[in-house]
């Protein structure tokens, strides 16, 4: 018995009409994108004081700084490495920045010092990842504890402050045209890497690296240089993000930077970013620092205790992760 065409046109109209939904969903950012509005609607109705100008700007500030570290550890996700180090180097950096200074320097030395020591730390990551061939969270893992504890021989346990000169404060308390300097210097950023991703060599080297090492280097690709070079530029912008905390809070705390490298990793893998390789999303990874953003303030304005928070931070993630892995799926 033959189907009526008129009912197999509509079930192919049907079938079509939902994939092209998917298929924007699953565009770079969008689904994310969505779940960032529901979040923003649901706090505006449930969460007092929300929406005043003041809350929404510190929102967008305080996300900034998981959002920079944010930005270097999808580079690592995205050629399937990881890098645990990216918060103690933030805080190592902004310690160094912070001591520089107190001890007489300018922040002409003190800054490139402090974002050297990401820099270099980061390249010291890669080089034992590819040369010695260890594990990357192992390497990582170890850095960790390394970094935080030249972080505390620094500070001798305690804070460094007085420090501070206006123009430092004004990088990260400053205005330019009524926008705040972080907001200035992570958009720059933001920019630069998207291009990198979207329209240089060197970005889609990345993303073949991750997606299948082997292949890539037997095509020609120098995957050990690309590795070394996306470990290093996490820890350049961790240092950078580590220095502007330190310009916003005028002073270097010894646990400066803690838990950052989760909320990084979360922020990217909210974004889109693969944990496996082979896919990354700038525009994902910053929509997932602005969640965690919105999730802790929501949290912070309905009293919410602190236990039950980390519950709460720890389902939104896996809701957010598991309606985009869905998305894919069907995409």
């Amino acid at each position: 018995m033959m189907m009526n065409p008129k009912i197999l046109t509509h079930s192919y109209k049907a079938a079509h009409s939902k994939n092209r939904f998917f298929i924007l969903m699953t565009r770079d950012g969008v689904g994310v994108s969505v779940i960032l509005i529901l979040l923003f609607l649901f706090l505006a109705v449930t969460a007092p004081n929300f929406l005043t100008v003041g809350n929404l700007l510190n929102v967008l500030v305080q996300s900034l700084f998981v959002m920079l570290v944010a930005f270097g550890t999808v580079f690592v996700l995205s050629t399937g490495g990881i890098d645990l180090s990216v918060g103690s180097v933030l805080g190592l950096a902004g310690g160094v920045t912070g001591w520089l200074m107190m001890s007489g320097s300018t922040m002409w030395i003190a800054i490139p010092a402090g974002l050297f020591v990401g820099l270099l730390i980061g390249t010291i990551n890669g080089l034992i990842i590819t040369k010695l061939g260890v594990s990357a969270f192992l390497v990582t893992f170890a850095m960790l504890y390394i970094a935080r504890g030249l972080l505390f021989l620094l500070t001798k346990d305690e804070p460094i402050r007085n420090f501070v000169t206006p123009e430092f404060a004004f990088l990260a308390q400053g205005k330019v045209l009524g926008i705040p300097m972080p907001v200035l210097i992570t958009l720059v950023i933001f920019l630069v890497l998207y291009f990198i991703f979207k329209s240089t060599s060197y970005g889609r080297l990345v993303i073949a690296t991750g997606s299948n090492t082997e292949a890539a280097r037997l095509s020609g690709v120098s995957t050990d240089r690309i590795k070394i070079s996306v470990y290093a530029i996490s820890g350049l912008l961790a240092a950078a993000a580590g220095i502007l905390l330190t310009s916003r809070l005028t002073s270097v705390q010894p646990l400066m930077g803690s838990e950052y490298e989760l909320n990084a990793i979360a922020a990217a893998v909210i974004g889109g970013t693969s944990l496996f390789g082979g896919k990354a999303s700038v525009v994902g990874v910053a929509i997932g620092a602005l969640i965690l953003g919105l999730v802790s303030n929501g949290l912070d304005l309905l009293s919410v205790n602190q236990f039950y928070r980390l519950i709460i931070t720890g389902l939104i993630i896996i809701i957010a992760v598991a309606i985009e892995r869905y998305l894919a799926a069907k995409n």
